[in-house]
Parts: structure tokens; sequence; C-alpha cells
């Protein structure tokens, strides 16, 4: 039989209509199911990196009080830099592996004054805990294991007496402990920005290792074999990307 030329342009329609209307419904819902999705769950992943500076000492012993305490304390500020990695397991728990360089300086003062500057690749695993607070920031507090290889270190030394001035630089690599492993305490603010989330990081790095291991360069660090360590404060900015 044959069939009718305006019902079988209605078939095609209604076809065509059919075929339109599954193709919205299922755009529709994955839109939907997708936009729910990431209403109730953040990424668990995230990739970055920070940068800033440390204030750096070195102490005695298990004392509190830092050694030197003339001129400033003795106290430097010196760069550090770590690309990092995080998975948060829930909403408020996560761990962290840090990798980068570090560098830390003090200063001593005899006759002459020294500053050394040790420069270090750091990894640091951390584990944090984010703040139950209603806030845009997500603060966060963590803490962790802290490792430091010392690549190269140098001093600085200069003095002057009428006339006379000294200003030389060595190279005390060998004079400092090669690996030095410490514990990080510290708390972050994290602020999504859309493309990446801002990353504002304080911290105290506490080295246990007993870092001088022999004097050996014209300032004399006698004193310090088998006794100093080397501890800092640090501030960091960053970006992180989830992935």
């Amino acid at each position: 039989m044959k069939v009718p030329f305006n019902i079988d342009f209605s078939l095609k329609r209604s076809i065509r209509a059919i075929a339109t209307a599954v193709c919205a419904v299922v755009l529709t819902s994955g839109a939907a199911f997708a936009q729910d999705g990431a209403g109730e769950s953040e990424s668990k992943l995230m990739v970055g990196f920070k940068s800033g500076f440390n204030i750096s000492d070195i102490r005695i012993g298990a004392d509190t009080e830092y050694f030197f305490q003339q001129e400033g304390a003795g106290k430097n500020i010196a760069p550090q830099i770590h690309a990092f990695g995080r998975y948060d397991f829930t909403k408020w728990v996560g761990a962290e592996l840090e990798l980068g360089w570090t560098q830390n300086a003090f200063t001593v003062f005899s006759n002459a004054t020294t500053t050394y500057r040790a420069n270090n690749f750091q990894a640091n695993v951390i584990g944090n805990v984010r703040i139950p607070v209603l806030s845009v920031y997500h603060p966060r507090l963590y803490a962790g294991f802290s490792y430091n290889y010392n690549a190269y270190t140098y001093s600085r030394t200069t003095a002057s007496s009428g006339a006379f001035v000294y200003d030389q630089t060595f190279d005390v690599t060998n004079s400092f402990a090669p690996h030095d492993f410490g514990a990080i305490i510290g708390t972050g603010l994290q602020f999504d920005l859309k493309f990446a989330n801002l990353l504002v990081d304080a911290r105290y790095r506490h080295g246990f290792t007993k870092t001088v291991r022999r004097a050996g360069d014209i300032t004399s660090l006698q004193p310090l074999v088998r006794q100093a360590s080397i501890s800092d404060v640090a501030f960091m900015v960053g970006l992180g990307f989830a992935l």
C-alpha cells in the first residue's frame, strides 16, 4: 500500500522531534548532574607551587633562646621555593608532599662578621586539617616532617680596622652536615580564584640535626661544632591547581 506523502512527512518529523527531545533530555540531565556533583564535592588532588622567604637563626643545644644576641641576634632573611602535590582524603583532612629549594642564612660575630648561607634541597611530608569555620579562605593547620640536603654552603667574612678592610667568601659546605632532619608546624589560607587556588602559608621549621660538624674557615665555628641546630620561620604565597 502506498503511504500518503503527508503521513510519511509526519512520521519523519515525529522521529526527528523525538530524537531531538531525547538529546535535549540527555544533555539537560548531564548538565544538572555535573552541576550537582560540582556543588557537592571538590577535587581531591591539587598541584602547584609556593614561593617566599624565611628568617633563619642558629640554636645551641636544646636552648629556646638563640645563641647570637648582638647586632640583630644573627637572624637573616633568605628565599625559598617549593613545588607541591596535595591529596585530600576528605573535605577536612589531607596530606601534602613538597619538594624544593631553601636557603638558610645566619650571622656570627667576633672580631669579624661572618654570614653563612646554606643552600638546601628540601623535602617535606605534611598532614593538614581544615579548620571547621565558615570562611571563603578555608583556613588550615598542618604539621609534618622535613628533610634538608645541604648542597652548597658559603660564608662571607667582613672586617675593618683603620685602613684595613677585609671581605672574603669561602666554600664551607664540608663544615656542615649534609643531612638535616626537622619538623614543621604552621597554618595557611586557601582562596578560590576560579582558575586556581591562592595559597598563603606561615610556618616554623625546627631543625633537630647538629648541623655544624667542624670548624674550618677564617671565623672559627668551634663553639658551634656538634652543638648548633638551624631553625627558621617562613612565609610563602603560591597557586594550586585542582586536577
